[in-house]
């Protein structure tokens, strides 16, 4: 299906999948992110309270939709860039 064609047809498997992809593709942006404000994933991790390990698992996995906002709001970006690209 293309965008714009006004039509939903995805099933609740393709929604998951799509979700997925745009949830990984949320911790790619943060790890380029924090490389760009050379702010080390170390650092980061510990400001946010949070072990590296997580970090890393939201570097592979994506943000967490509850994390989100926050993150955005940290780093001055858009949470909606963040989370989808566009």
């Amino acid at each position: 299906m293309a965008f714009g064609q006004g039509k939903e047809v995805c099933t609740e498997q393709q929604s998951m999948t799509l979700w997925a992809v745009s949830a990984e593709c949320s911790g790619a942006r943060l790890r380029v992110l924090l490389s760009e404000c050379k702010i080390s994933p170390m650092d980061f991790a510990l400001f946010l309270k949070i072990s590296p390990q997580r970090l890393n698992n939201w570097f592979a996995r994506g943000i967490p939709h509850s994390q989100l906002d926050r993150i955005a709001r940290l780093l001055s970006v858009n949470a909606h860039w963040l989370k989808t690209g566009g």
